[in-house]
């Protein structure tokens, strides 16, 4: 391992030391009449055009020092100096007058200048803002490594991207959706647009702030939404698309690792259309969908009251370094999705999704547990196979009825299948075999009406319905219960969920463009929970009845809730509430509970703009929720092969009050971004669980108290371009504490006070040389203060070296380093790639070899303590594979 690391930091020292070679050397100051620094644009021109910018710099805060990277011996150039509210300047100079080094000092003129809708960076053009619009030139940001969307969004100022699910944030903001010029194809599922379409086709990306798709709604609604936008280039209509078929070898087990796709882009004035299918086994996720982890996308975070919850949950698989090398997969994903203009007035998009997948794993789990005067240990082995299949369809009506009403409507149809078969070798008896089968079929429809009624004022009215069918059938054998007795345990349990919505809502818009709207509608949300345990013996067919639940939830409310944004100069002053009567009804057995409640939730947001690009925000919020249905059900439902698990049942409400401030500066021109903030919540009502444990089975008994949390949580993100050196830097650091109660082993309530620390530091160079590197620096720190004190931390390190000897060549290393647990840092593990990447001039295809997991770790394993128990898990990884991929673009 030393071995590894001393050659690796002996290459980044050679690589950071040759990246320095520089020619003619000028430097000076950029000053405005009154002798303040002024931060500036600065661009090296040929005299004999000038609309040919050859190189371009900034010079922030008054001052630039740079290296010209061309020889300008035979005609000179000419140096422009221009900066937002000043006249140009320029300085001829000729080659008689060219030295080794050249000094000047720039004084800039104020320039009386009208109010600008667009605001532009000339020369190479990185962005411009326009309005509530962002747009950046994506040929500024690319060095050539990038292939699809989402591998340049990483590198844009502001943005960022889960790597998990493709979630994207601008500016601290969730991103509502990525449109392609204009239009909302992949609605929140977008992540299969910045997956799949190629960068190539993309000439700029535009970020939205104030984003509203509907536009007769636009200026009217007071949104914080933010979209992206693709915009094409000039000559990508009609049919375009890529194909890429990459085949290579796995060395240690001699099967092939296949990774095969092939997207389509059709535009023209009667449609737009995208589609992708694809496959491959290497642990590649083309799908917005995450089977193998527990990740969910913006579109099922928004979408989860409509699904029934299992009782029984998938397993998951946890990510191992960016390829993800613990998702031994074989996925196929096909998606299509079209807006046709079938009139000036009638639109139709559709989006049609099919996926399969067998993802493999090997998970091994070890407690030692400490119970009372006892101790124990037990282990679990899993070999899994986990198999989800998805078919659905969207369908989308939209009708302009009138230049100022709308009418939409929404239909979608998901069924989903999961299969997981397990065999499990434990420290019980027996070793086990048991399949899990998870259907879910969800139809929802939503009915929108909007009509806008003057240039001010608009309502709008939304009728939903959503039904969603669950059925989980669980079998296990032998019987977990009793197996001298029984042959196998069958777990069945069905639940659906009906939920019926109507809202009608007035918006408006006052003088200073104060925004307001008043709401009022309905919610009816109906669920029922199902559930069988049967004891079986085959041979003489005997079924054996052990546990049933039979639960009828109802809650219904009727609403009102009303906002106003009011603007004060810089401030912008929020008040918003919801008053709702809530009656809810449990019927369980011969169990009825019910209650009434009036419930008001108020919440106010403060904003002050302190300039351009510095904001300070201060929200507040008070909000009641119901309870889930997963925590009603009183009778016995069998987990896994050790676990069982009911409920107390308890339809009280679980209060919470929020606070939070926060600071941001986003500063393109002098490529800073800086934001910090803290936030506090405390909710009064928690479930707390009641352990049984033995070395053979666990059985948790859940119920609800009315006792307090608090969480605390402080964040600080920083990045800066620092010019001189090329090279950005970025720091994410986040402190949590979390204060709450619970029971150990039968106890009495204690108090806990669990702290977690995470911080992160980035580099990423941009050297005008052949070479260039980033770096990311991830520390875990996590510690527990109850009955017993106990600590868990971690380190990662991901390093990447780019080498670009020419534009046809481009080559990539990559080499990640994990310390699990740093308390033992015997346990290491390290995990090497490289790419090369040949794309010749003007051709329409490329080529490039690769490899992955070099150094062919085969597992990765993480300890952890906790204050009952000492855990160790582990899990198998993807084998070392060496790929080819040829891609082809039409």
């Amino acid at each position: 391992m030393s071995g590894i690391n001393f050659k690796l930091y002996t290459s980044i020292f050679i690589f950071f030391c040759s990246s320095f070679t520089f020619s003619q050397k000028i430097h000076g100051t950029v000053f405005n009449e009154n002798e303040n620094p002024v931060t500036a644009k600065i661009l090296i021109k040929n005299p004999s055009n000038l609309a040919v910018i050859s190189e371009f710099f900034l010079a922030p805060n008054g001052k630039f020092e740079y290296n010209l990277k061309k020889s300008y011996a035979s005609n000179g150039f000419v140096l422009e100096v221009a900066a937002t509210g000043y006249t140009t300047l320029e300085a001829v100079i000729k080659p008689s007058g060219l030295k080794p080094e050249l000094k000047f000092k720039f004084v800039l003129k104020k320039e009386k200048l009208q109010k600008l809708d667009e605001v532009v960076v000339e020369g190479k053009r990185p962005f411009r803002i326009k309005k509530d619009t962002l747009v950046f030139n994506v040929e500024s940001y690319s060095d050539g490594t990038e292939k699809k969307v989402e591998d340049l969004l990483k590198k844009l100022p502001g943005i960022e991207i889960n790597e998990a699910n493709g979630f994207i944030k601008f500016r601290g903001k969730s991103i509502e959706t990525v449109t392609i010029e204009g239009d909302n194809l992949f609605n929140y599922n977008y992540s299969i647009g910045t997956k799949n379409i190629n960068i190539d086709l993309i000439t700029e990306i535009e970020a939205i702030e104030n984003y509203s798709e509907n536009k007769l709604l636009k200026g009217i609604e007071s949104s914080e939404k933010v979209s992206l936008n693709l915009k094409l280039k000039e000559n990508k209509v009609d049919i375009t698309g890529n194909s890429d078929i990459g085949v290579g070898d796995f060395p240690d087990n001699g099967e092939t690792p296949l990774n095969v796709s092939l997207n389509l882009l059709g535009i023209n004035k009667s449609y737009k259309s995208f589609a992708v299918g694809s496959f491959n086994n290497i642990g590649e996720n083309a799908s917005p969908f995450d089977y193998y982890g527990n990740s969910i996308n913006l579109e099922q975070m928004k979408d989860q009251k409509y699904y029934s919850h299992k009782a029984i949950s998938e397993f998951t698989f946890p990510q191992v370094t960016r390829t993800n090398l613990t998702n031994i997969n074989n996925q196929f994903f096909g998606n299509f999705n079209a807006i046709f203009n079938i009139s000036d007035k009638v639109k139709i998009k559709t989006n049609l999704y099919t996926l399969s997948d067998k993802i493999d794993g090997n998970q091994f789990l070890e407690s030692t547990i400490f119970s009372k005067n006892n101790r124990f240990t037990i282990f679990d082995n899993y070999f899994i196979q986990k198999k989800p299949l998805q078919h659905r369809g969207d369908l989308a009506l939209t009708i302009n009825t009138s230049a100022s009403s709308l009418i939409e409507y929404d239909v979608s149809l998901r069924d989903e299948v999961i299969n997981t078969s397990n065999t499990i070798f434990s420290n019980q008896a027996n070793d086990f075999e048991s399949v899990l089968d998870s259907k879910s079929l969800l139809l929802k429809q939503n009915l929108q009406y909007t009509k806008k009624i003057t240039d001010s004022t608009a309502v709008q009215m939304t009728l939903l319905n959503a039904t969603n069918n669950l059925a989980q059938d669980y079998e296990i054998s032998p019987s977990t219960m009793d197996n001298s007795e029984f042959d196998n345990d069958v777990q069945n349990n069905d639940s659906r969920k009906l939920v019926t919505s109507f809202k009608t809502e007035y918006l408006g818009r006052g003088k200073q463009n104060n925004k307001y709207n008043i709401a009022f509608g309905f919610n009816l949300d109906k669920e029922s929970f199902n559930s069988n345990l049967q004891n079986q013996d085959i041979d003489q067919g005997l079924k054996v009845n052990n546990s049933s639940n039979n639960l009828r939830f109802h809650k219904n409310e009727i609403f009102t809730q009303g906002g106003y944004n009011w603007r004060l100069g810089k401030f912008i002053f929020s008040p918003n509430f919801s008053l709702k009567y809530l009656y809810q009804k449990l019927n369980q057995e011969d169990v009825l509970m019910d209650s009434k409640n009036l419930l008001f939730e108020p919440s106010v947001s403060l904003i002050y703009k302190l300039n351009t690009t510095s904001i300070l925000n201060f929200r507040s919020g008070f909000n009641q929720n119901t309870q889930d249905n997963l925590n009603l059900f009183s009778n016995e439902v069998l987990i896994n092969n050790r676990l069982v698990r009911k409920n107390i049942a308890n339809i009280s409400l679980q209060k919470s009050q929020n606070y939070s401030v926060s600071f941001s500066k986003n500063d393109l021109f002098n490529q800073l971004e800086l934001s910090f903030g803290g936030s506090y919540i405390k909710q009064n009502g928690n479930y707390f669980n009641e352990t049984e444990i033995d070395e053979n089975t666990t059985k948790l008994t859940n119920f609800f108290l009315p006792e307090n949390t608090e969480n605390i949580d402080f964040y600080l993100n920083f990045s800066k371009l620092l010019s001189r050196i090329k090279t950005n830097f970025k720091i994410t650091s986040s402190y949590s504490i979390y204060n709450f109660k619970n029971i150990i082993n039968n106890s009495n309530l204690t108090l806990n006070k669990s702290s977690f620390f995470n911080n992160s530091l980035s580099l990423r160079t941009a050297f005008n040389s052949s070479i260039n590197f980033e770096n990311n620096t991830t520390f875990l720190f996590q510690q527990n203060k109850g009955q017993s004190t106990f600590a868990n931390n971690s380190l990662n390190n991901h390093f990447k070296i780019k080498i670009k000897p020419s534009k046809q060549f481009i080559g990539t290393i990559t080499y990640n380093y994990f310390i699990p647990n740093l308390s033992d840092n015997r346990n290491t593990y390290s995990f090497l790639s490289s790419k090369i990447l040949f794309k010749p001039k003007n051709k329409a295809w490329q080529l490039d070899f690769s490899g992955v997991n070099l150094l062919n770790e085969n597992f990765y394993s993480e300890e952890s303590i906790s204050e009952i128990s000492t855990d160790i898990f582990r899990v198998n990884l993807l084998n070392r594979y060496y790929m080819l991929n040829f891609a082809y673009s039409f």
